[in-house]
C-alpha cells in the first residue's frame, strides 16, 4: 500500500459512523414529497450527487462542510429514476457539522416501502446549502450518503442525458470522465451516472458537464461542490 492510499485509508476509517450524526429537523412541516402515476421526464440535468450504497437499512445522510455553519438551511431533493416518486425539503442547519448529518428521509416519507425498494442507482439526492427555494444554478452543492454508503475515494453524479449520445464530465483537475448508463431498470427522471474521483486536496471544486447529440457538442453546464 503507497503512503498515499494509506493516508485516505486513515482518513475514511476515522469518519464518524452515521448512526452518531446530529438529526436534521425540518423547517416546514409536512414532510413534502410526491408520487405520480405518470413520469415525470423533465427537471434538472444534475439530479444527484452521492456516494453509492447497496443495503436498504440507512436512511440519507449529509455530507455537509463545515463552512455552510453560517448558513440557516439547506435543501434536499430526491427523484427516482423512473420519475415517479421525488421530494423537495428545506431543514435547519444543524450545528455539528463534525459527523454527516441524519437526514430521516425514510422515516418521515409515507412512500418508504417505495423507496427502499428502488435500484441503488434509482434514487438521486442532490444537497444544496440555502433553502430549496433559493437555489441557484450557482449554489454550492454537498454529497451525499444513501443506504450504507461511506465518504469513499469516488463520488457519483447523476445525470439526465436528455437524449445525448455521450454526457463527458470534466472535474476541475484530471481528465474528463465518460458517463455511463445507471443499473436501475428504468431510467427515465435520470440515466446516466459520472464516477469521479474525490479530489484529496480541495474542499472546493466544479464539475464541467458537457453533453453531446449527433457529434455535436451541447451547452455546458458547471456544478459547484463543497466537500467535508
Amino acid at each position: 500500500m503507497t503512503a498515499l492510499a494509506a493516508g485516505l485509508l486513515s482518513v475514511l476509517t476515522s469518519l464518524p459512523a452515521p448512526s452518531t450524526a446530529e438529526e436534521a429537523r425540518l423547517v416546514t412541516e409536512p414532510f413534502n414529497e410526491s408520487v405520480r402515476p405518470e413520469a415525470n421526464t423533465g427537471g434538472a440535468r444534475v439530479v444527484g450527487l452521492q456516494f453509492l450504497g447497496g443495503s436498504a437499512e440507512a436512511d440519507l445522510h449529509a455530507l455537509i462542510p463545515a463552512r455552510w455553519a453560517d448558513a440557516p438551511h439547506f435543501c434536499v431533493r430526491t427523484n427516482s429514476s423512473d420519475g415517479l416518486y421525488d421530494s423537495v425539503n428545506t431543514y435547519h442547519m444543524p450545528q455539528d457539522l463534525t459527523a454527516p448529518v441524519e437526514v430521516p428521509h425514510l422515516r418521515d416519507s409515507e412512500h418508504d416501502g417505495i423507496i427502499t425498494s428502488l435500484h441503488p442507482e434509482g434514487f438521486g439526492i442532490r444537497i444544496t446549502r440555502d433553502d430549496c427555494d433559493a437555489v441557484t444554478d450557482d449554489t454550492p452543492n454537498a454529497l451525499g450518503l444513501w443506504r450504507d454508503a461511506r465518504p469513499g475515494d469516488s463520488f457519483a453524479i447523476f445525470v439526465n442525458s436528455f437524449d445525448a449520445d455521450r454526457v463527458v464530465a470534466y472535474p476541475q483537475q484530471g481528465s474528463g470522465v465518460e458517463c455511463e448508463p445507471i443499473g436501475a431498470d428504468i431510467s427515465v427522471a435520470f440515466d446516466q451516472r459520472c464516477v469521479l474521483p474525490l479530489p484529496l486536496d480541495m474542499t472546493q471544486f466544479y464539475v464541467e458537464l458537457q453533453p453531446i447529440k449527433n457529434g455535436r457538442r451541447g451547452r455546458i453546464e458547471t456544478i459547484l461542490i463543497d466537500t467535508r
